[in-house]
């Protein structure tokens, strides 16, 4: 999650600076294809997450991510480490793009140009709690496909099958726990994040302040 996290941040900052248009427009895409990027490059390894997260057979041994990867490529070839990535397209996508839009909108109305950690932290959590709820149904989907126990013809008729076997309550299973995962991590993700810009700037601005005081006659 680190990992996928931080090139999310890292690619959104390079769209935002190359982007010229609306604000919140601007944040939405930068924020979506991130998501895309992101998604692509680490799904095998949440494909694997997944697996390992399944239940186990009765008699079998718990498998560990080798054993996991092996039997994946053996079973569904190489592609077969990307199985799920639709369903996570269609989450991760829009996802990301409202986390960021919801970030951009509340730096602009309530946060401070200089943050404080508990800003940070609360506009995190903020901004993921909404973009969480409102794909909950797509990462449904997706931890369904990844899991290798259902099989669904594409993620428009998995929605609509589990909402007729299961109703809402199926479609936005896990939202608790999801929540309490996902919306502080984010929190304390951003306030790390930021803080640590924050610090490699001043440290640049006082290298070259430095630098000036020396070469300076």
């Amino acid at each position: 999650m680190l990992p996928d996290d931080l090139m999310q941040h890292q690619t959104f900052t390079m769209m935002v600076e190359s982007y010229i248009g609306s604000p919140l427009v601007k944040s939405f895409l930068a924020g979506s294809f991130s998501g895309t990027c992101s998604t692509i490059i680490f799904q095998p390894l949440d494909l694997v997450k997944t697996r390992l997260q399944s239940p186990v057979a009765v008699g079998h041994k718990p498998s560990g991510i080798l054993t996991v990867i092996t039997t994946v490529v053996k079973n569904e070839k190489i592609l077969g480490l990307w199985k799920g990535v639709a369903p996570s397209l269609s989450r991760t996508v829009p996802s990301i793009g409202v986390y960021f839009s919801c970030l951009h909108w509340l730096r602009n109305n309530y946060g401070s140009s200089d943050p404080h950690p508990l800003e940070s932290v609360s506009m995190g959590v903020s901004a993921r709690t909404v973009a969480g709820i409102s794909m909950l149904p797509f990462t449904v989907v997706k931890t369904r496909y990844e899991s290798g126990q259902f099989h669904y013809r594409g993620v428009l008729q998995a929605v609509v099958s589990i909402y007729k076997g299961e109703g809402l309550r199926g479609l936005f299973s896990g939202m608790s726990a999801t929540l309490l995962r996902d919306a502080p991590f984010s929190g304390l993700y951003l306030m790390f994040y930021t803080q640590a810009k924050k610090s490699v700037k001043n440290n640049d601005e006082r290298t070259r302040g430095t630098s000036l005081v020396v070469v300076t006659p």
